[in-house]
């Protein structure tokens, strides 16, 4: 049979797919019945996988000769939004909404397996189709889950994987080496000093002037010590402490995020954050503690594995297919595979024509149409890759 006939013949199963997991949510570490959904339809097409990390599924499928091993990965897990997009086949849980496209991805990928099952003879290696839970939680992180403690996420040659993007147009797809997307790190300062009278302030040790030099003195990592090429961001997003006119409060509480496009920069960051903190620290003679939370990496696309998916691209999509993209300081925990295993992410373009709205937003829409794309991506990925 044709492959691009055998690829558009599971285009409305892709589209059911995608509606059944976008009526039923479920959010990070709970996506119970979104593993047992996929685990039946991988029942049906006989195709065996192991289990773990709760709700995580990697698939199997073996060509008849011995060869590479090609992973394919796709994120299940769902945001907590109130779904207010008014569609017919919308969210039927409370709260909790498939926001950011990780419904599109699961069905993109089971068919990508119902196609790659059927020609599985013609493959000289092995593909695992990775279901992973919790992209969205970014201190536990199911990527992380995945590769420490699943024997199928191990001997992997290359990975490759897909984000549908609201942002960017219909039938249109973007991909290139080199970082496309950010780290993601959170951090807590606590400051302390001693309390005191407003009227009085050399009695104290102001814990709210130290915070405001930590607001400032963060900056100039990113300003003078930081390559202007290596794009760097420190925010403080929160700054909590007394609400008084007139007292000095002893304690300061300051909370934010880091994000980076090189992961050598982001490896040193909290060092230097350190440094920078035990400064004002002598300057103010605050106590300063700095409590960092090591988020998902920047995800660098693989040169080797983008050049053969740009190949790809351009003869499936022509000029709809772009290397020339901004990198985005938004981040993903596929980021965490690529550190182990060489491979690359793509855009795929889904944009809905009058629907503005954003990733994570409560009227997020994309369009059904662009998911068959998907498949044909992957599935000639997979034949390109492991017969070459």
């Amino acid at each position: 049979m044709d492959l691009d006939l055998m690829i558009k013949g599971v285009e409305e199963y892709v589209i059911e797919q995608r509606r059944y997991f976008h009526e039923n949510p479920e959010l990070s570490w709970q996506e119970f019945n979104t593993s047992k959904r996929i685990k039946e339809e991988l029942d049906k097409m006989n195709i065996p996988y192991e289990t773990g990390c709760k709700t995580a599924v990697i698939a199997s499928i073996k060509g008849k000769k011995k060869g590479k091993v090609l992973g394919i990965r796709a994120d299940i897990d769902a945001l907590p939004v109130e779904e207010k997009t008014g569609l017919s086949y919308a969210s039927k849980t409370k709260g909790v909404m498939h926001a950011c496209g990780h419904d599109a991805h699961a069905a993109i990928l089971l068919g990508t397996a119902k196609v790659l099952n059927e020609i599985k003879d013609q493959l000289s290696g092995e593909v695992r189709l990775i279901f992973q839970p919790a992209e969205e939680d970014i201190a536990h992180s199911g990527a992380k889950c995945v590769l420490e403690n699943m024997e199928l996420a191990k001997g992997i040659y290359r990975i490759i994987s897909l984000h549908v993007m609201a942002n960017v147009p219909s039938f249109k797809a973007e991909l290139k080496s080199g970082p496309v997307m950010a780290s993601s790190d959170t951090f807590d300062i606590y400051i302390t000093g001693k309390g005191g009278h407003g009227a009085m302030p050399s009695e104290a040790i102001d814990p709210v002037l130290a915070g405001s030099m930590v607001v400032s003195a963060l900056q100039t990592f990113v300003s003078r010590e930081n390559n202007p090429l290596e794009t760097s961001v420190i925010t403080v997003a929160s700054f909590n402490t007394s609400e008084s006119y007139n007292v000095i409060p002893e304690t300061a509480h300051l909370k934010g995020t880091t994000r980076n496009t090189s992961n050598v920069v982001r490896d040193g960051l909290e060092e230097k954050m350190r440094r920078i903190l035990d400064g004002v620290a002598l300057t103010t003679r605050c106590k300063i503690e700095l409590d960092y939370h090591p988020g998902s990496p920047a995800t660098i696309n693989d040169l080797e594995a983008s050049s053969l998916g740009e190949k790809i691209l351009e003869e499936m999509l022509g000029d709809g297919f772009s290397n020339h993209f901004p990198t985005l300081m938004t981040s993903e925990d596929f980021s965490r595979f690529l550190r182990e295993i060489p491979g690359c992410m793509m855009f795929l373009g889904a944009a809905v024509k009058g629907n503005e709205y954003p990733h994570h937003n409560e009227k997020f829409c994309i369009n059904e149409d662009v998911f068959i794309l998907g498949v044909e991506y992957f599935v000639k990925y997979a034949l390109a890759y492991l017969n070459n």
